[in-house]
């Protein structure tokens, strides 16, 4: 009976120690400067409207349309979802510091959805990064970023500099990734959105000329 009531107790502590070690990546930790920032170069054109073609897969449901943003200002970009047709579902204006919402069809006015597509879009349409450690492996050069409760790791190819990924994750667990398809590393042409907590995924693929 003892040695029962030992080995659950290490089963328990060993339990324990693996649901709580954090989060980590593969790669030698580098040292870096305080200062120093690294910039996301995708969706940074103020000359430019960037449009794609939109699918999204959400419980087992599909819905696609056309996603359309475009840079107004240094901080903040014009986002609009709308059908294939051309019929709007949703405008908003994204910042870091804010999220405001122009207009939104009935069907999508809901908190959830909403608060999800805001943290989907400010991590996407961020513009710059403060680095607080950095790491390289084989393939990238891998950077952290502080994210108030989360951290961003955002993911840079050592053979051409170009952002590959971008994971998002809590102290223990990834919560969001981000996938970037780029030619030049200017524009994205296909990016993917997947969630880990919930059943959503998003694709962009972008119009060519």
């Amino acid at each position: 009976m003892q040695k029962w009531t030992i080995r659950l107790l290490l089963i328990s502590i060993s339990f324990f120690l693996f649901s709580c070690k954090t989060y980590q990546v593969s790669g030698e930790k580098l040292e870096i400067s305080n200062s120093k920032v690294i910039l996301n170069p995708y969706f940074s054109n103020e000359n430019l409207d960037y449009v794609y073609k939109t699918h999204i897969e959400v419980y087992g449901n599909d819905l696609s349309g056309i996603f359309v943003t475009k840079k107004i200002n240094d901080s903040i970009h014009r986002v609009v979802f709308t059908t294939d047709f051309g019929n709007k579902l949703l405008d908003f204006e994204i910042s870091n510091n804010s999220f405001k919402v122009n207009y939104v069809v009935e069907d999508l006015d809901r908190k959830l959805i909403l608060n999800t597509l805001e943290k989907d879009f400010k991590l996407l349409l961020k513009q710059s990064f403060v680095v607080d450690e950095m790491f390289e492996n084989e393939e990238y050069y891998i950077y952290k970023s502080n994210a108030g409760k989360r951290f961003n790791y955002i993911y840079q190819s050592k053979t051409d500099d170009q952002f590959i990924k971008i994971i998002q994750t809590s102290k223990r667990k990834e919560k969001l990734r981000l996938n970037f398809d780029s030619k030049e590393g200017k524009i994205a042409e296909n990016i993917l959105i997947l969630h880990q907590n919930i059943k959503l995924t998003i694709s962009l693929n972008k119009f060519e000329n």
